[in-house]
């Protein structure tokens, strides 16, 4: 994945910035010397919450450059303040230019060997148009056809030669339709994909409906169900994780405890979820809603739920909430990341609705997820088809650097307030 590849550039690039600001020390002296570890942090949170850290190239050259001066700019003159030197303002330019052009050879490494050529036959066309920004990062110079344009086979072999296409994606029934010539391009080195496999990489979810049984006896990954070093080193690193989150989270949660208690009624919400293997245990949240939120029964939680207190609306929107579930992780019960766990009166009805539920119970549900990074709140069983199809792709695709960058994710999320 090539989101992996942004993580691991992201920590390569944590590591050089912690070497130009404390390595730097002599050179940036009193009163940097005092407080190089905060601004490092600060630097860094900053680039990071603002896409300095993107190294996908999104937002063109020059705008990485706008936003890394406004941090640049705020710590230096919180300095001069103390200093009263105009040095100052020369030596974080020097860090801001050092820094992003770090960033632009981080960003030829990101694109070098990983764009392509890609000619698309049929209805992709819609999705790769509303979404072009995305598709030329990752996939390079694309290029739409439609199938009534290509006559013949013949046709397409002459346009796959005279555009130097490395890609192609053709709708399921022109694939059919074509089987042995394209399996003949498979073998000439060219990359073919039916629509919706090529989709499954695009979107990062896997299209529940366009799948079968025999898909999930064929095709590779998914490797975290049966790989029992995997699921061993996913529990340490969960472990790890959430004793060093549990204590800095203390203050927090002492805190959050005294906002809902005054509201009035239970600081803890328990409820019963489905986890590891279908089997039930008990969650445990700080509680966000009413005490009787539920008297009509179990309801899915929507947009401005008139249910949620003003104190719950704030932790839910930075995800505070969900803070004591770090108990349930260290029971075994959880994971730090996974799909999140649902309550049995909605698996029932989703088992029904919607194709390979069940699957989810293959792994221990999360704190957070892809599914909870890629997609709104689910608030109903086509929300739930959506969040279906990330948790299969998370599932497929499971390894370390996969949840870390879902951590990142998360932590965006959780400091621009866009829980819910």
């Amino acid at each position: 994945m090539r989101d992996e590849k942004n993580v691991y550039l992201r920590i390569i690039f944590f590591f050089l910035l912690f070497f130009l600001i404390k390595g730097g020390n002599d050179f940036y002296g009193t009163p940097m010397k005092s407080y190089s570890y905060i601004i490092f942090l600060f630097i860094y949170l900053y680039y990071y919450l603002f896409d300095v850290l993107n190294f996908t190239d999104e937002y063109g050259r020059w705008t990485p450059w706008v936003r890394s001066s406004g941090v640049n700019i705020i710590i230096a003159t919180i300095l001069w303040s103390f200093s009263k030197s105009s040095l100052v303002f020369f030596k974080f330019t020097l860090l801001w230019v050092v820094t992003n052009l770090i960033r632009m050879v981080m960003v030829k490494i990101y694109r070098d060997g990983g764009t392509y050529r890609g000619i698309f036959i049929g209805k992709a066309e819609e999705y790769i148009v509303a979404n072009k920004g995305y598709t030329e990062r990752n996939f390079g110079n694309l290029e739409y056809i439609s199938k009534d344009q290509v006559k013949n086979f013949a046709q397409l072999e002459d346009i796959l030669e005279d555009k130097k296409i490395d890609i192609i994606s053709v709708e399921e029934e022109f694939m059919k339709k074509y089987e042995k010539e394209f399996f003949k391009l498979k073998i000439k080195g060219y990359k073919v994909y039916c629509e919706w496999q090529l989709m499954q990489e695009i979107e990062r979810k896997i299209y529940v409906k366009k799948i079968k049984v025999k898909w999930f006896l064929y095709t590779e990954g998914f490797e975290i169900l049966n790989n029992s070093f995997q699921r061993n080193f996913k529990k340490v690193c969960d472990i790890t994780l959430t004793i060093i989150i549990g204590i800095f989270a203390i203050p927090i949660m002492v805190i959050t405890c005294i906002f809902i208690r005054s509201d009035g009624g239970p600081i803890f919400f328990r409820q019963k979820r489905v986890g590891l293997g279908g089997e039930e245990f008990e969650i445990i949240k700080f509680r966000s809603m009413r005490i009787d939120a539920e008297k009509d029964g179990a309801q899915w939680a929507t947009k401005d739920d008139i249910r949620i207190t003003k104190v719950g609306n704030f932790i839910r929107k930075t995800r505070i909430d969900e803070l004591p579930q770090l108990w349930n992780v260290l029971k075994g019960e959880m994971s730090f990341v996974g799909p999140r766990p649902e309550r049995k009166v909605f698996i029932e009805q989703l088992e029904k609705e919607l194709p390979f539920y069940n699957v989810r119970h293959g792994i221990r549900p999360g704190l957070t997820g892809w599914a909870q990074v890629m997609y709104p709140y689910g608030a109903n069983v086509e929300d739930a088809l959506h969040k279906l199809e990330y948790d299969l792709y998370y599932l497929k695709h499971q390894n370390f650097m996969f949840d870390m960058m879902i951590f990142f994710k998360t932590i965006k999320v959780v400091l621009s307030r866009k829980g819910r």
